[in-house]
């Protein structure tokens, strides 16, 4: 069986792992070493930041740094045959700024090395804030839907966005969902529930935070919801557990994002039993029924009341079983991932 040659996200460090890269590590490589699979893990030593410079998620400047001195590694892993015809590259984000030199070294090696692994956004999704690179970034993207043998993608939703927006071949791309924290979320479910209202997304335009704030005030000046808590997650500094703990106990999750590929958070929410209501786009109608999904803020006003009104009543219809999440489980994603 080929080996795989693993390049990992960078661990934030001291900045917070909204994008839960750590975790996501540690299912690749503990499913890698549960099935015996044959790979070297390429994770540079070198001294990660504590805060968050410039960048969304990532500091801008150091995942360059850290991405090049991947590269440094595979280029000295070609150099010494350790990778050979047959190997696989995979990268758990094919945006990975200087991929294409595998490519050129698989040119002058005379070696068929596959190119794989997940590719999360990129400029042809008109809201996401890599869109505003799209004059360049395009061209960096042909480069790895040309060089990839198979792209994974967490949902129809950007499959279908890749395909409208850019040249690339169909059968490159593959639906797979997106690993969720499977062995811990559960141990949190709770049947006591509180009138809580979550929101769990980044303080940037495509999430338009404002609407929540907005939310919060139009129900926090009704008597009948001055008790109900509406708490934007990323405000607070939880740990993983108490953020589950509050996932768990919490009635109802709000999105208002403009650009959505998966959604972590709410997937999460859901197998927790917190209800989503979510935007009528993007990703969500791939996911959820109608009675999660809003056309317009006032309809979502009207859908967290309701939930909110009816949670006890013959009227709820919000128990575990009803919430499932159409993805596939962690298990069943590495085998797509994996096996080839």
């Amino acid at each position: 069986m080929s080996k795989i040659i693993y390049l990992p996200v960078e661990h934030p460090g001291g900045i917070k792992d909204v994008r839960n890269n750590s975790l996501y590590d540690t299912y690749i490589t503990g499913w890698l070493d549960r099935n015996k699979r044959d790979y070297i893990r390429v994770y540079p030593d070198i001294p990660h930041p504590t805060s968050l410079k410039a960048g969304s998620f990532l500091d801008a400047e150091f995942t360059i740094r850290f991405k090049s001195a991947q590269l440094e590694e595979v280029a000295r892993l070609y150099r010494e045959d350790v990778i050979q015809s047959g190997d696989i590259i995979w990268s758990a984000d094919l945006w990975h700024p200087g991929i294409e030199g595998i490519a050129y070294m698989n040119y002058f090696a005379k070696k068929d090395v596959k190119i794989r692994g997940m590719l999360h956004a990129g400029s042809f999704t008109d809201t996401d804030f890599v869109r505003d690179l799209e004059r360049w970034a395009k061209n960096f993207e042909d480069i790895i839907f040309d060089i990839s043998d198979k792209i994974y993608v967490g949902s129809e939703f950007i499959k279908n966005d890749i395909i409208k927006k850019r040249i690339v071949d169909p059968n490159k791309l593959v639906v797979t969902g997106f690993p969720l924290n499977e062995p811990n979320l559960l141990k949190f479910y709770d049947n006591d529930k509180e009138d809580i209202v979550l929101f769990s997304a980044r303080n940037v335009d495509e999430k338009q935070p404002w609407l929540f704030e907005e939310l919060t005030k139009r129900l926090k000046s009704k008597p009948e919801y001055k008790n109900v808590q509406f708490i934007n997650t990323l405000e607070h500094n939880f740990t993983k557990d108490e953020y589950y703990g509050l996932l768990a106990k919490s009635k109802i999750m709000v999105s208002y994002a403009l650009q959505e590929n998966f959604g972590v958070s709410i997937q999460e929410a859901a197998t927790l039993s917190c209800v989503p209501i979510v935007p009528n786009r993007l990703v969500y109608p791939e996911f959820f029924g109608k009675e999660h999904l809003f056309d317009t803020f006032e309809e979502s006003v009207s859908k967290v009341e309701h939930i909110l009104d009816t949670w006890n009543s013959d009227d709820g219809y919000w128990p575990i079983e009803q919430l499932g999440v159409s993805c596939n489980s962690n298990e069943k994603i590495m085998e797509i991932w994996f096996n080839e």
